[in-house]
């Protein structure tokens, strides 16, 4: 018998589409890393005071902010079936310090989604060639997020690796 299987009408919200969401959660991950990367990247540029690829930066800014809020709202979708069927019944018994590598990442997550919404709307005013005064805190928004969604991808892998929704 799975543990990991509710007993009879023990049902937790969404189970039965837990595989769906996990591979969505995963697909946005991985556009999230990508572009929070390449807007990272972006970044030396502007610290260094070239403006040639504003247009490109501003559209990984708006992707960075629209990736991390799906990814993190399915996130909060697959987040019952979590802790009841892994974290319930698996990690707090057997693995608690990826239960608490799995809480860590939940709160940097919540705490950087704030800073991604916040450089997606700065991305449709913001112009780095007159706001110089600017250019450090965008461009620290952008690494804080980029390393953030980072130490996500990796923590969320670990504990994954160690049980799965099944």
């Amino acid at each position: 018998m799975d543990s990991c299987a509710p007993a009879p009408g023990d049902e937790v919200f969404l189970f039965a589409f837990r595989r769906l969401l996990l591979v969505l959660h995963g697909a946005g991950s991985i556009v999230l890393v990508g572009a929070a990367t390449h807007h990272a990247l972006s970044m030396r540029h502007y610290l260094r005071g070239r403006f040639a690829r504003v247009q490109q930066e501003k559209t990984w800014a708006r992707v960075v902010a629209v990736a991390y809020a799906a990814t993190f709202a399915v996130g909060a979708l697959l987040y019952p079936s979590y802790r009841v069927h892994v974290r319930g019944y698996y990690l707090d018994r057997y693995a608690p310090s990826y239960a608490a590598l799995f809480d860590v990442k939940e709160v940097y997550a919540s705490l950087a989604l704030v800073v991604a919404l916040g450089l997606g709307l700065l991305s449709f005013s913001f112009d780095p060639a007159r706001d110089r005064a600017l250019v450090r805190v965008y461009a620290a928004m952008s690494a804080i997020v980029c390393a953030v969604v980072w130490f996500d991808v990796v923590a969320g892998m670990l504990v994954l690796s160690v049980r799965g929704l099944g």
